[in-house]
């Protein structure tokens, strides 16, 4: 799972530098391949949304959705990232480079929890509350 991470981490660090100073984003299916994706916003300096036909496509083979914070050197999760997180089926991931951050809505205080993304939470069984 290591190796897996360890790709993954690559994959979406070089799409984010590739992109910069634009958000990138993407998709991570369930396999823990990263699929880059457009980022289709009217203001892709400050904000991401994800192409809706990459959506469709990988429909059933989302484990997670990726965006970056371009040159943050702390690129945690902001404000306008709130609204996605009411999507249970996914996994959120904000970040830049090699430093990303796993998201999402803690149901019972109404709050986004965010830590570091780390090869434990690759598990499939893994569950955020």
């Amino acid at each position: 799972m290591q190796r897996i991470y360890e790709q993954l981490m690559k994959d979406m660090g070089l799409h984010a530098q590739s992109s910069y100073p634009l958000e990138s984003c993407g998709i991570i299916t369930k396999e823990f391949k990263y699929i880059k994706c457009d980022n289709v916003s009217s203001d892709p300096k400050n904000s991401f949304i994800l192409d809706p036909v990459a959506l469709y496509t990988y429909e059933d083979d989302i484990w997670g959705i990726v965006h970056s914070h371009p040159g943050d050197e702390n690129p945690i999760p902001s404000d306008e990232d709130s609204p996605s997180t009411v999507f249970d089926e996914y996994k959120f991931l904000v970040g830049f480079g090699t430093k990303y951050f796993i998201y999402w809505r803690h149901k019972t205080i109404d709050t986004i929890i965010y830590e570091p993304f780390e090869v434990k939470h690759l598990n499939e069984n893994n569950t955020l509350s």
